[in-house]
This record gives C-alpha cells, structure tokens and sequence, in this order.
C-alpha cells in the first residue's frame, strides 16, 4: 500500500492523520523511525568528527588561530590561550594580535595582511618578542565553498632556542677570532720573554746576593714571571673551547637535533633536504654538542650555497672494511674552484661576499673534527655542488 504523499506546495490536498487507515500509520510509523535512526547516526558521525578536529586542533603543540579579515579570532587552540595567558573561551571575536601578543595593534612583519591581499601561504620572522620568545609565524589562506577568501589560518612557530644557537655560532666564531689573534699576539712574546726570564735566572745564579743587582734581577724575575702567566692565559684564551668528556654518540640522532634549528632557512630558501641515514649505524666517540656544531656548520654552508633553492642530501654509513662511520653532505650548490678546495679549511678564508661570514665556520669545523679523531675531505665541481665527507672511527663494530 503507497502512503499518501504530504506536498507543501498543496497544503489544502494534505489529508489528516485521522483519515489513514491503521495499514497505512504502520508503514508511516516505520518509515519515520528508520528515518529518526538515520539521523542520530549522521548526528553521531558529525558529533565524533567534530570531536575528533576539535581534539586534534587543541592537540598540536604550537599556537594556531583562524583569523577573518578584520584580525578577529574566529577560532584557536589551547596553545594560544597558553602562550596569550587568556582563558580559552575568551579568546573568539578578540584580535589575534590582542590575543597573542598582548598588543593594541598588528605584530611587527607580521605576513598576514600580505596573505589576505594576495591569498597566498606567507610566513615571517615576527620582529616582536612575546613572552620573551621569538616566534616564526606562517599564515595560508582559507577560502570558502564558493572560492572567496574569507580568512587564514595562523600557525606560529618558536624559533627561540633556532636563534640562539645560531647567534652561539656567530658568538663562537668571533671568540675564536680573537682567540687566534690573541693566541698569535701570546707567541710572539712568549720567545722573547722566555729568553728574558731564562737570561735573569742565570745571571741571578752567578750574583753575590747581597749586590743591588740581584734585587734588580729578582724584580724582573717576578714582572717576567707575571707576564708568562698573562701569556698562558692568552693561550688558553686562544682555544676555541675547553675540551669536554667524550662519550658515545650517534650520529644519526645528532641531525634530529640539528634540523630544527636551521629549518626556517631550509623553508626559505626552498631547499629540499633528503636523509638516507643508515639504520644499526655504530656509534662513534665525541663530543655531541661539538659533532652538532660541525654538521649546522655545513649545513648552513650548503644552504649559503643554495640561495634559489637546490637539493640537500645527507647520508650516513659504515664502511666495514675501514670501519669508519661515514657521514655526506652533498648539495646541488655553486660548487667550489678546484684551485682553491685546499684552502677552504683555513682560517679567515671565505669565498662569501665580503661581510657575509667570517672565514672560520669550516675551520672550527675542521679544528673539531680532528679533535674527535675524524677526518674530513671535499669534493666539488663548479655549477654542480659540493660534497663534504667527514670519517669517524667507530666505537663498536
């Protein structure tokens, strides 16, 4: 039996529920549970995916907003609140920039009007601390289902310890600088007042002691004395750094810790970066922080020679026969001239243009190396990029 049809374009011709025969509720009863069970189960699945993004959303670690046009807050995550200090239900129809930063106008650099206006992705170094911390912040267009751009999503990202290491880096090359000059400056007198103080023992050993001379003697003992240990002091200035336990390393785990800190000049030079690390590698005997300095070093050194973007490979193995752990970097950079690859690890020699480094990132590096009982070679061809191999001897085989 067909049930009547219920038209609301002809209210009048809709017959009352009386007018049906007791066949005719059956099926109308079944037909509108079966219909009642369809839509708790389609509110269930959109409860549970609501559920779900909103869990995932508060779940990421760093603070992201969706922001309209006019900077209000249409939504955010529990970071934000976290690093604005708001409570979270407080934080919708604010501005982002109130919410976040605590402040009564747009963050410095901030790329989200840059986004609104072009909708295109954008991200920037913001030129405001919050909190005492630095953060990179990323904004990507949203638009809606008729393609019109409504808002963006804002994602930041802290780069505070990023910048710190990275101004440690800058920091350490310009102490080994003056270390070197001051370690130079220390030799030069160290020969002649070695002489000094070698000369007046002598002389105070032939002199009665009772003569005014001796006295003279022993005073010039004493300055020679004292400037031999200002000398010293000079010296151990000279070294890069003091030399720290060596441990076990692995140096697979030492560029986990290494990418995060260079990962924004990685993203903004559109450099794409491949691991082929090898699994079950040995481990070597080093200093950690000082392997992690050398392989920032060059990678920042490739990234340097990448300005338009290029590829990034870093490789490891175990060469069984030297048992060497083996540790590549090779780019897709402007390469270096054959006729100057013998001098690159020496101090203060640069290819760079003149105030973009300093001469001494490789040459630390080459110093640290050593010092871990490594070595490191290069090869490089013009055009075509450059390969940088260090050998480690393995602790285990």
């Amino acid at each position: 039996m067909a049930i009547p049809h219920f038209s609301q374009e002809e209210p009048t011709k809709q017959p009352p529920l009386n007018r049906l025969s007791k066949p005719e509720l059956t099926i109308l009863c079944k037909d509108l549970f079966k219909r009642l069970q369809e839509l708790e189960q389609l509110v269930g699945v959109i409860s549970r995916g609501k559920y779900t993004w909103e869990s995932t959303f508060d779940a990421i670690a760093d603070p992201v907003m969706i922001v309209t046009k006019n900077y209000n807050v249409d939504r955010a995550n529990l970071t934000v609140a976290k690093v604005g200090g708001e409570e979270i239900t407080r934080v919708a129809g604010k501005k982002c920039f109130e919410v976040f930063a605590g402040r009564h106008q747009p963050c410095e650099n901030c790329p989200l009007t840059k986004t609104l206006e072009k909708g295109e992705g954008r991200f920037a170094l913001l030129g405001n601390k919050i909190k005492s911390h630095d953060f990179e912040a990323h904004a990507y267009p949203f638009f809606d289902e008729k393609g019109d751009l409504t808002s963006a999503v804002m994602y930041y990202r802290n780069v505070t310890e990023e910048l710190r290491l990275k101004q440690e880096v800058i920091q350490q090359e310009k102490m080994a600088a003056i270390g070197m000059l001051a370690g130079g400056v220390a030799h030069e007198v160290n020969n002649p007042l070695g002489g000094i103080l070698a000369f007046t023992q002598l002389l105070l050993k032939r002199l009665d002691k009772q003569s005014e001379t001796y006295e003279d003697l022993l005073e010039i003992e004493r300055a020679a004395t004292r400037c031999k240990k200002i000398v010293q002091e000079l010296l151990d200035f000279s070294r890069i750094s003091k030399e720290k336990e060596k441990c076990l390393v692995s140096v697979n785990a030492l560029f986990e810790k290494v990418i995060p800190f260079i990962q924004m000049e990685i993203r903004s030079l559109n450099i794409d970066v491949n691991f082929n690390l090898e699994s079950n590698l040995p481990q070597v005997m080093a200093v950690p922080n000082r392997l992690q300095q050398v392989f920032l070093n060059l990678m920042t050194n490739a990234c340097h020679a990448m300005p338009h973007g290029g590829k990034l490979i870093i490789q490891t193995l175990f060469d069984k026969e030297a048992k060497e752990v083996v540790v590549e970097l090779k780019d897709t950079g402007c390469g270096i001239p054959k006729e100057i690859q013998t001098r690159i690890f020496e101090p203060f020699f640069t290819t760079k243009d003149p105030g973009k480094g300093t001469g001494l990132g490789l040459s630390i590096s080459y110093r640290i190396v050593k010092e871990n009982n490594g070595h490191i070679e290069v090869d490089s061809e013009v055009g075509k990029g450059s390969n940088f191999r260090i050998r480690f001897p393995a602790a285990t085989t």
